[in-house]
């Protein structure tokens, strides 16, 4: 596996503080009460860059509240960096830590993403005085044999959690790994409707993914994913809360409702799954992500859906930044489109080629064909996860030898398509140094090919 590092130097505070700046993370311990046979971690490849960091004091917590920003929810137990995330109820301080932040941010919500195994009446009760909390659980299975396999857990602590959190009505989302190569197709159902029957806003499910470094055991058909999705399908006509699958399966743009939370504005107005969101205050929706965004910064709002073949118009009566209940999946953000247009006019460059992930590129294509069709030329690059390998085709997860292999074998078949005076990469694939998961820079494409780099994010 790749290389861990234990240490609290100064390189790891830049790393958190950067990470409290831009994502409003707030790490607290790299430790973790389980082991799932799933976590990334363990299928790192030699040279990845993580970071293992013991609890952090309370003054060491102290000075990142200042980096946090209010407006938005404070994220503990999950990590935007190369900080390893760890079970954030296993730091010894958890509840002064957790005052600590309401006294300094009394009307931030605060978001923490927890295995449940530690989450007890006491600390459920704790939560619900502490107020503006939503915790997202990752239950991953209800039975106790399956849990045993997959994360290691042999209580039931974890599962009946759930049902503590709505006892004390403290509001949660329920998230499940899907494992049915391992624990099989009814574990995942079982999983959906417990968190549903024990009052889940959503339920998300993740895709699992493999490295070339992964157990014979772990790895799967790449068919896996379409029963996945046609699994959660026909499980939203059996439960009343949204469900969405990562990676989402994304065919178009247009705005489409993945789901409503119960007793939220959308509902109170009427919105269904699988509507389709034309407008909103009579300006027309480009994306989901443009959609959602228009709704959550507006006020009271007029939206403009389609229905199947008809359509209707509702009013969400809701305050600015109150979250209206929509939940869906997300595409593109017509600014990221808007990004590229600005790069290519500050470069100077009418050339463009953009390198993106498995995943990504077809909703790429999609944004440029929609929002710069002969305005712009911009060509797309599929680039491979080689380093990683297996089943891995996240952008977050690629490097600097993946980009270098796609376009040298490009370049074999195509020059590397027309020798582009800029090439555009995926800002989730670098750190704020322009590093990747390896330390490599992406300056490294501009010394090779002579050529201007922007990265998007």
């Amino acid at each position: 596996m790749g290389e861990v590092k234990k240490v609290n130097s100064g390189y790891i505070d830049s790393i958190i503080f950067n990470g409290a700046s831009e994502a409003n993370v707030l790490p607290l311990t790299s430790a973790c009460n389980t082991h799932c046979i799933f976590c990334s971690h363990d299928q790192n490849p030699c040279g990845v860059e993580a970071f293992y960091i013991t609890p952090r004091s309370l003054a060491e917590v102290r000075s990142v509240l200042s980096c946090l920003d209010p407006a938005k929810p404070v994220v503990i137990g999950e990590s935007a960096t190369r900080i390893i995330e760890g079970e954030p109820l296993t730091h010894p301080q958890i509840k002064d830590i957790l005052k600590m932040v309401r006294e300094s941010l009394p009307q931030t919500p605060i978001r923490v993403t927890t295995n449940g195994i530690l989450l007890d009446e006491t600390m459920a009760a704790f939560l619900r005085r502490l107020g503006r909390v939503t915790v997202c659980l990752s239950l991953n299975s209800t039975g106790e044999l399956c849990r045993a396999l997959i994360m290691g857990d042999t209580g039931d602590s974890a599962i009946k959690s759930a049902a503590l959190l709505r006892d004390y009505n403290v509001e949660y989302h329920g998230s499940i790994v899907a494992m049915p190569h391992l624990v099989g197709w009814e574990d995942i159902e079982k999983a959906v409707k417990y968190l549903a029957a024990c009052g889940a806003e959503t339920i998300r499910i993740f895709l699992p993914g493999f490295t070339n470094m992964a157990a014979p055991a772990l790895r799967f058909e790449e068919s896996l994913q379409e029963r996945l999705y046609l699994l959660i399908a026909r499980l939203r006509g059996e439960v009343n809360v949204p469900l969405t699958c990562e990676p989402p399966e994304i065919g178009s743009l247009d705005p489409e409702v993945a789901g409503v939370i119960a007793g939220s504005p959308a509902s109170a107005a009427g919105i269904r799954h699988g509507d389709v969101i034309l407008a909103v205050n009579g300006r027309p929706s480009l994306t989901r992500v443009h959609a959602f965004k228009r709704i959550m910064k507006a006020g009271p709002c007029e939206v403009n859906l389609k229905r199947g073949e008809q359509q209707l118009a509702v009013r969400i009566e809701k305050t600015p930044g109150q979250r209206s209940g929509l939940v869906m999946d997300y595409d593109l953000d017509p600014s990221l489109i808007d990004r590229v247009a600005r790069a290519a006019h500050r470069c100077g460059a009418s050339n463009l080629l953009a390198l993106t992930s498995e995943w990504g590129g077809p909703v790429i294509d999609l944004g440029l064909y929609k929002f710069l069709a002969g305005k712009l030329g911009v060509q797309t690059l599929v680039v491979k996860n080689q380093f990683f390998g297996g089943s891995i085709k996240a952008a977050g997860l690629l490097t600097v030898a993946d980009f270098l292999g796609t376009l040298e074998q490009d370049g074999s078949r195509n020059s590397i398509r027309n020798k582009p005076d800029l090439l555009l990469l995926p800002g989730l694939a670098f750190d704020c140094r322009g590093r990747d998961l390896a330390g490599r820079s992406y300056h490294e494409l501009e010394e090779k090919y002579g050529t201007k780099v922007e990265i998007l994010s």
